[in-house]
């Protein structure tokens, strides 16, 4: 395999699986008017999310889900930029805009452009990756538990990040506290866990000395300006780029934790009433198990009544969440009464962002397996040759489904797909507890596992699944049969093989249960 070039190593470093960087865009759930970039620093943005001047909560709110899906892998930066313009035009915040400051009550002016966009996507995937770094590094701190400090090595890295080239700590050093890249703006700096071996070589891959030792670190006195407040900013650091945002993020979650602690020990109605005002929202796998395994212990013994459980689920989430929205369904016919059927089983604001993603086109074909397709892709006017369709002209977004004549469940199944390409952050969560479950665990032919005919190229991770075929691996698109399958299990159809499979999961495979019922009532686009 050739050598890479400089280049390419550092651009390979924001190739992460996006797990853990895609975790932190999650819980920055909170969205933040600010009219200086300076309105909120350090800890503030782990948790909150804002588009400096951007007075529109709604186009903050798409522009931070724009960003989301590129640290998913789903957007590059240059379909974020198209995206994020014809948003901003559309919306008549495109070019030079003028807004007035609360704080000072003055007119001030800023200009959205594709400069402006590179710097919103820029900052905002690099701290991202930044905070996936820091919490891939604790969980791999027992075999690499030093750190090296990496710049680009060019005559466009600052004097005073050169000065920490090659600088080699403990993970546990203060000196990550403050000196976690990016260190500014515009920062291509990184960093890279190494092992106690590699420390001991006291060398990099390249044969430059490691420098062990802590640099010595001065501050220079800061004021901001917005607020008065005075603070000691290390030399060499922008203000506000002096913190670990993976560090923030995991002091958010241990807040986070302690309230639910105590929501538990208040009597219910307080709890629920905390809960509904937003006061704590599950956003870890763990935290939505624990949300829905509160749920399931009030709804009926799904072993023993596993369709009187699941109409309980049904009429609860209906009450408290709101599924009375059908899909919209571009074509007609018997799949599009099926799907948009299905589609109410869902949350409202699912099926809502499914249906802003673009027209959707079903067909339903007798003892059809069922498939789902949507393009993601901008290509113009390309004609693309699709089962069942024939040849269409390419439009993004556009989904094209079919379902199998009267089988609800597989209509659930499918949708949930297209719900896969709307929503990649939920998403997210099933691939992050299907690499929590199978870690370890080698891939298998599906047809070795089952006995069933399945292609040479199918392959699973079996697990504990019910089902072997949920735990089956797409290449690096990931295990997409995760959600759809436990989606289908829990909302099922019809009625015998609802109850089976209702039953099923219910019985043998509790976590996942309870997962999704934790995901259908908490989990928000």
């Amino acid at each position: 395999m050739p050598n890479k070039s400089a280049a390419q190593a550092f651009a390979d470093a924001y190739r992460l699986s996006p797990a853990e960087a895609l975790a932190y865009m999650q819980q920055r759930d909170t969205l933040t008017k600010t009219y200086d970039w300076r309105d909120l620093l350090r800890d503030e943005h782990a948790q909150q999310f804002t588009v400096s001047r951007l007075a529109r909560l709604d186009l903050m709110e798409s522009i931070r889900d724009q960003i989301t899906r590129s640290v998913a892998g789903d957007l590059t930066r240059r379909d974020f930029n198209a995206n994020a313009e014809e948003l901003l035009a559309k919306a008549g915040w495109w070019g030079e805009m003028t807004v007035l400051d609360p704080a000072t009550g003055e007119a001030v002016t800023t200009t959205f452009d594709p400069a402006r966009l590179k710097l919103i996507f820029d900052v905002n995937t690099r701290m991202a990756y930044s905070a996936g770094l820091w919490e891939r590094a604790q969980r791999n701190g027992k075999t690499h538990p030093y750190i090296r400090y990496v710049t680009k090595g060019d005559e466009r890295v600052r004097a005073s990040h050169a000065a920490w080239s090659n600088v080699t700590l403990p993970i546990d050093d203060p000196f990550w506290q403050t000196h976690w890249p990016p260190n500014g703006w515009h920062c291509r700096c990184r960093v890279i866990p190494i092992s106690q071996a590699a420390y001991d070589r006291g060398t990099t891959p390249s044969g430059t000395p490691l420098v062990k030792g802590s640099p010595e670190i001065a501050t220079r006195e800061w004021v901001n300006k917005r607020t008065g407040e005075i603070q000691d900013v290390p030399v060499g650091i922008d203000p506000g780029f002096d913190y670990n945002p993976g560090a923030a993020g995991k002091r958010v979650q241990q807040l986070e934790k302690v309230v639910a602690q105590k929501l538990e020990a208040v009597p219910a109605p307080i709890a629920k009433a905390a809960r509904d005002a937003g006061l704590f929202v599950p956003k870890t796998v763990a935290e939505f198990q624990d949300a829905g395994r509160r749920i399931v212990a009030s709804l009926p013994d799904g072993a023993v009544s596993p369709l009187g459980a699941r109409a309980a689920l049904l009429a609860r989430l209906a009450d408290e969440v709101g599924t009375a929205t059908a899909a919209k369904v571009a074509s007609r016919g018997a799949g599009a009464k099926l799907v948009q059927e299905a589609s109410t089983l869902f949350p409202d604001s699912w099926t809502a962002a499914a249906d802003e993603l673009g027209p959707l086109y079903v067909k339903a074909k007798v003892g059809a397996r069922g498939w789902q397709f949507t393009e993601l892709r901008d290509l113009g006017k390309q004609k693309l040759r699709l089962s069942d369709f024939g040849t269409v002209t390419a439009e993004k977004g556009a989904g094209y489904m079919v379902v199998r004549t009267g089988a609800l469940e597989n209509a659930v199944h499918e949708y949930a797909h297209r719900l896969q390409a709307a929503l990649p952050a939920l998403d997210a969560l099933f691939q992050e507890l299907h690499r929590e479950r199978t870690a370890g665990e080698p891939l298998e032919l599906l047809s070795s596992v089952t006995g069933y005919r399945y292609k040479s190229d199918e392959v699973t991770r079996k697990d504990k699944y019910v089902n072997p075929y949920q735990g089956k691996e797409y290449g690096a698109r990931g295990a997409l049969e995760v959600m759809t399958m436990a989606l289908e299990a829990v909302l099922g159809g019809g009625k015998t093989g609802a109850a089976r499979q209702f039953r099923e999961v219910y019985t043998n495979d509790r976590a996942m249960f309870e997962f999704v019922v934790g995901l259908l009532f908490h989990w928000k686009p």
